[in-house]
């Protein structure tokens, strides 16, 4: 039975995200990661996948070793663990200027709706805590406090946008800013 409960345990659990391991990435890594797994959205975008190339990145950033059928766990863990540093630098493309911004935001800021839809939302693969948060205006900006601003600012598809902020908020626990609990 142990050997059982350990094999569960290392295949939802890698060494590096696990909360009662102490040892985390420094924040170099973190950021490399980040702004990689930022340039896999952009790319995504202009090469029309559904999905970007995230298991690639991990493989090559993170030495990832597991199956493609594993891999959205081990991303998960890494989203959770590091949520509210995976920050995207800042991007033009042309006269579109993307400022520095959470992965979430910039998923939909770059069109992107598709991902939360292929992967976000398919609830075996894990779930992902939506309650990251950049300090905007020194207030914390969750995700649906982003669509609310860049809706207000006449970006994007408000109804495809709101459509995505309502499934994170009703089926994925996403909060407003003003809901997290101060630490």
């Amino acid at each position: 039975m142990k050997t059982y409960l350990t094999t569960i345990f290392l295949s939802t659990c890698t060494i590096i995200f696990c909360q009662e391991n102490e040892k985390r990435l420094s924040n170099e890594k973190i950021n490399e990661i980040a702004h990689n797994l930022c340039s896999d959205v952009i790319v995504a975008r202009q090469k029309a996948y559904h999905i970007p190339k995230w298991e690639e990145t991990m493989r090559d950033l993170l030495d990832y070793q597991g199956s493609k059928s594993e891999f959205p766990v081990f991303l998960n863990n890494f989203l959770n663990t590091y949520k509210n540093q995976i920050t995207c630098p800042k991007f033009q493309v042309a006269n579109n200027v993307y400022p520095p911004q959470h992965l979430f935001k910039r998923i939909l800021a770059a069109g992107m709706n598709e991902i939360f839809e292929e992967y976000f939302f398919n609830f075996e693969d894990g779930d992902v805590d939506f309650n990251a948060y950049d300090i905007v205006d020194g207030k914390k900006e969750t995700i649906l406090d982003w669509v609310e601003h860049w809706i207000a600012q006449g970006r994007g598809d408000q109804y495809e946008l709101r459509d995505v902020a309502s499934a994170l908020r009703d089926e994925l626990g996403a909060k407003y800013g003003y809901e997290l609990p101060d630490k």
